[in-house]
């Protein structure tokens, strides 16, 4: 996960939302289109939870951060855009959204502090430094009750599943820091290597449409091996 600063909301959305009776399952397909436009370019065309590429319409569900009511179920502030999470796959292997389903999580994309105490390991593990322990309570799809504790850390390995060693996630951000390390790997004294580090560590830092997939994990690799300069 990396911090997204949310934009303006899209016009459509916005008129939408004050008719009357209006819900986001009777969204008209422009006002949804433009809403999944917006949502993709304020994240660069990254999953909010998992940073997988969304290239189209068909790898992209519309995510209710805080779990959907007739308040929020409209404001933009509450919504972002996510990947499929393994959908129809296996269970097990299911992540993001798709396993997050009602649950409420305590880590936030769009709190920039929670994303301050996010870090990785070298296996392509993603944690938070942050153990405060939440009580959390809800229904699923099926109306079953559920309440338990967790907590930052414990959300993004079992509410979210990014760190399932089968999953997508975790086989992601493997394959894309090997990508990098081997790009890393032909410079040898240090005066290249901090060139190489530093313009990747801007490249990885400019906002753009289109980011790096998975490259929360491409930016703590790079600020890890500057610092061992």
């Amino acid at each position: 996960m990396i911090y997204i600063q949310k934009k303006s909301e899209p016009d459509l959305l916005l008129k939408y939302r004050y008719q009357m009776n209006a819900r986001f399952d009777d969204m008209d397909s422009d006002v949804k289109k433009q809403l999944r436009d917006s949502l993709l370019k304020e994240q660069g065309h990254l999953c909010a939870y998992c940073m997988k590429r969304i290239n189209d319409t068909k790898d992209i569900k519309i995510e209710h951060l805080e779990a959907r009511t007739p308040e929020n179920e409209l404001q933009y502030h509450n919504l972002l855009a996510v990947c499929r999470g393994g959908d129809g796959g296996s269970v097990r292997a299911r992540s993001c959204d798709t396993k997050k389903e009602n649950r409420p999580v305590f880590i936030s994309p769009l709190n920039k502090s929670d994303m301050d105490r996010i870090y990785y390991n070298n296996s392509g593990e993603i944690h938070s430094s942050d153990t405060t322990k939440y009580t959390f309570e809800y229904q699923d799809s099926i109306g079953r009750h559920y309440t338990g504790i967790t907590s930052p850390d414990q959300d993004i390995c079992e509410c979210l599943n990014l760190n399932y060693e089968n999953g997508a996630p975790m086989i992601g951000r493997k394959t894309a820091l090997r990508k990098f390390q081997k790009l890393l790997h032909p410079y040898k004294d240090k005066k290249s290597k901090r060139i190489f580090l530093e313009k990747m560590q801007r490249t990885y830092s400019e906002n753009s449409e289109y980011l790096e997939p998975y490259v929360g994990i491409l930016r703590w690799y790079v600020e890890k091996k500057l610092k061992q300069l």
